[in-house]
């Protein structure tokens, strides 16, 4: 049986089956966040806009080295072979999960005048925080592997990649980057200013900008029937049926 998730994480990345060089490895990760979060922090006290150009310049750094990390999968593996996960990791993967998750939480950071009651705030902040583990909830039941896709080690290896398929797969291609700019949205209602709800779209650019670095990796590997496949559905929203979505993503029932 193919190895899933940690595991298979083990064996691309040795230093993982040591418990203090993975330590080692969540604290650069953990540092390299920090450092987007000070920025965020420092450089938003500036002026009144300026959490709208902190978002787009972490924003513009995720979205390079999303970049870089589709446009160089191939040549890793042709320099490295069966090494070329490890270094794929700590050049690609480690960078770019520090500023996703940097630009997920800093709507929380936003200050600014209050929009809306608080209960109202509350009601919408949950609501859209929901959306993070119940798209989880379907992309685990699909077959989709936490480690495997979600670290991009099936980027560097796809012939390794299981099948993914469930029935959310049938309304949006990428529920996952659903649920991560619905978290976003979330901690702007819950921080219930204007300028944190702006702030949480400009997450959509590395977000949309994402999808079309893997549909197009996806054609290349698949054809025509992935091209057929984005002709029917959205890539983070329904096209059609949106009650139905919902009823299947709230409820797990169509």
């Amino acid at each position: 049986m193919a190895k899933r998730g940690y595991e298979l994480l083990k064996e691309k990345v040795p230093e993982f089956r040591s418990t203090w060089k993975s330590i080692t490895i969540f604290i650069i990760w953990f540092l390299l966040f920090l450092l987007c979060i000070s920025f965020f922090r420092l450089f938003d006290s500036l002026v009144w806009y300026a959490s709208l150009i902190s978002q787009l310049v972490i924003a513009a750094v995720c979205t390079v080295i999303s970049y870089l990390h589709m446009k160089n999968a191939k040549r890793y593996r042709e320099k490295y072979g069966e090494r070329a996960y490890r270094y794929f990791f700590f050049h690609f993967i480690i960078p770019i999960f520090a500023t996703w998750y940097a630009l997920l939480v800093h709507p929380l950071l936003v200050k600014g005048p209050t929009l809306l009651p608080f209960w109202a705030s509350l009601v919408l902040g949950v609501f859209f925080l929901l959306f993070r583990p119940l798209t989880a909830i379907h992309i685990n039941r699909s077959g989709f592997d936490n480690i495997g896709h979600g670290f991009g080690i099936y980027t560097v290896y796809p012939e390794e990649g299981p099948p993914v398929f469930s029935e959310i797969y049938f309304h949006i291609r990428h529920p996952m980057y659903l649920g991560s700019f619905c978290a976003a949205v979330g901690f702007a209602f819950l921080r219930n200013n204007v300028m944190a709800l702006l702030t949480a779209l400009i997450f959509l650019i590395p977000i949309l900008i994402e999808v079309r670095f893997e549909d197009s990796e996806i054609i290349e590997r698949v054809g025509e029937e992935h091209k057929e496949y984005i002709k029917n559905t959205g890539a983070l929203f329904p096209h059609k049926n949106v009650g139905t979505f919902l009823k299947l993503l709230f409820f797990l029932k169509r």
